[in-house]
């Protein structure tokens, strides 16, 4: 897959427009159906937990108004009278309890058991006998709370113990609700296609508004394991709130957001239309990137056929956007490479024809050094020793002049001015001294070659010429990374306007100064415009100038 991307600029275009237009499309409808599913499922959930709380708060109330109105009961010096008496029938009693229990008659039944479990008094139709070794009253005689039992297919009882003020026990308050007194507790508390369910203490169910027995015991192993509340299938949500006081546990069950039928519909209408954008992307991005790229491949070609040699190659176009802009620019090129390579022939015509003059110049140099060597052995065998060592001294010169290394050592240069005060000395009949005084370090420095020559040429000629005792002087001193090259003389010294003139930028004056120029040009061409000449001169006082180099050895090494 990556080669043929890269094959072809097409295809990169064509990958590149289809990703941009796809895959925000399949972003957008994978989050608008999460987000859509997240959202829905929030709003559900926190209806379910305000519909749990709704009801939460009625039983706790009414748990509340049962502790308060059997506690009153238990207290009551006329339910303690009328046990005393062995439970007779007393209207005062009955008074009491129906006053009592006004409120709480709808969704409870209460009854007043005797010390023996047998009823004596009841709000609805009167029970039976309960046993006191087992059961909701023996629970309610081991202590002074309200206790709790739930009852299977039943509903729930509670009951409380009524003692006397020495702790014996008179009797028993019975409170039964049955299912449909929670039922209508509950009514309009949570919505219809939710289900409850009350478990008391021990997690067994008090109360369920739909009988799943299997589903209601899975409930308990999950809360007894301490486990999330699942049930038997996933179809459904569970949420729980423990009911302070009572130990009871009340359990809403929600059927989910989305079924798994219609989360398969969701998903299945998000692949269809996911299919659909994938097809139309596909299309549209094909159609675009041959658009974009028929011009790129005409352009390509025309390229190629340059390449081949067919410079007379023009191409066509009737746009006037970026593209037909670039195929104007092509056009526009190929014609100026076309006068670019006949210009090209015309300078390799012409520079071979100077390579040729250069070639027959240099044949004159190689005849003069020839000619010097004659010479040399002339001096020698007429025994004129000055002629030999000029002609030895000067074929030295030449031979460095006419020689292809651009760059020479301190060193090496210092040896050619001694040839070339040879020479002068010879000339000038010994009017002048020259001293050379450069420390050992600088010597391995590189300069350009024949760049020191002109300043001491320019020494003598315009320095010591008209001196009886001429002297000139060549040192060296280091300046941070860099060093100076110094030749002073001790002649008549320059004017100020000839020195301001020769430290300004363009030190082309005249014919008498254009070794001057030549040296400084060279050293600002190898080294950059911050070397080349210093001039330094006072009238009557000599005259000392100086060549700026960088301390470098050959191989680009530190002096």
């Amino acid at each position: 897959m990556r080669a043929w991307i890269r094959r072809s600029f097409s295809n990169r275009i064509f990958v590149s427009m289809l990703l941009v237009t796809l895959l925000p499309l399949l972003l957008c409808d994978v989050l608008m159906v999460q987000l859509l599913v997240v959202r829905h499922e929030h709003t559900v959930a926190d209806q379910a937990q305000a519909d749990l709380s709704r009801a939460g708060q009625q039983l706790q109330q009414l748990t509340d108004r049962l502790e308060a109105v059997t506690g009153d009961l238990a207290r009551s010096t006329v339910v303690h009278s009328a046990l005393r008496r062995g439970g007779s029938d007393s209207k005062i009693l009955y008074q009491v309890l129906f006053r009592s229990t006004r409120d709480l008659r709808d969704v409870a039944e209460f009854e007043i058991y005797d010390s023996r479990g047998t009823c004596c008094y009841s709000t609805g139709q009167p029970g039976g006998r309960l046993s006191l070794r087992w059961g909701i009253l023996r629970e309610a005689g081991q202590g002074t709370d309200l206790s709790y039992r739930s009852q299977p297919d039943q509903g729930l009882w509670a009951a409380r113990s009524v003692r006397s003020y020495d702790g014996g026990i008179l009797g028993y308050v019975l409170i039964r609700m049955e299912p449909g007194d929670f039922s209508r507790l509950l009514e309009g508390c949570y919505r219809s296609d939710c289900d409850a369910a009350l478990l008391d203490s021990t997690w067994r169910p008090a109360y369920y508004s739909r009988a799943d027995r299997q589903n209601l015991e899975a409930l308990r192993r999950q809360l007894l394991a301490g486990e999330p509340l699942t049930g038997l299938g996933a179809e459904c949500s569970y949420y729980a709130l423990p009911l302070a006081g009572s130990g009871f546990t009340l359990i809403l069950q929600q059927p989910k957001a989305f079924s798994a039928p219609v989360m398969r519909t969701i998903y299945f209408t998000g692949g269809v239309m996911g299919v659909l954008c994938l097809v139309l992307c596909l299309l549209v991005a094909w159609l675009l990137s041959r658009q974009l790229a028929r011009p790129i491949h005409q352009l390509d070609a025309a390229m190629s056929q340059i390449e081949g040699g067919n410079y007379r190659v023009e191409l066509e176009s009737d746009r006037c956007d970026e593209l037909g802009r670039l195929t104007v620019s092509f056009n526009r090129m190929a014609r100026e490479y076309r006068l670019n390579l006949q210009r090209s022939v015309q300078r390799q015509r012409e520079l071979n024809e100077a390579q040729m003059r250069l070639m027959q110049a240099q044949l004159n140099p190689h005849f003069l050094y020839n000619t010097l060597d004659s010479l040399k052995w002339l001096g020698v065998a007429h025994q004129v020793p000055q002629v030999a060592a000029l002609a030895t001294d000067l074929a030295a010169l030449l031979r460095a002049a006419i020689g292809r290394s651009e760059l020479v050592t301190v060193a090496q240069e210092l040896e050619l001015i001694e040839r070339y005060l040879n020479i002068q000395y010879i000339r000038f009949a010994d009017r002048f001294t020259c001293e050379i005084d450069v420390d050992e370090r600088f010597q391995r420095c590189i300069l350009p070659k024949l760049v020191l020559q002109p300043l001491v040429e320019n020494a003598i000629i315009h320095g010591v010429r008209d001196c009886e005792e001429g002297y000139i002087k060549v040192w060296a001193e280091q300046q941070g990374t860099d060093f100076l090259l110094w030749v002073s003389d001790n002649g008549g010294g320059m004017s100020p306007a000839l020195l301001e003139k020769l430290n300004s930028p363009d030190k082309r004056l005249d014919g008498n100064h254009l070794g001057l120029y030549n040296v400084d040009r060279i050293l600002r061409l190898h080294y950059g415009e911050g070397y080349g000449l210093d001039v330094r001169s006072q009238p009557g006082q000599g005259c000392r100038v100086g060549l700026r180099l960088p301390m470098i050895q050959e191989g680009g090494g530190k002096c």
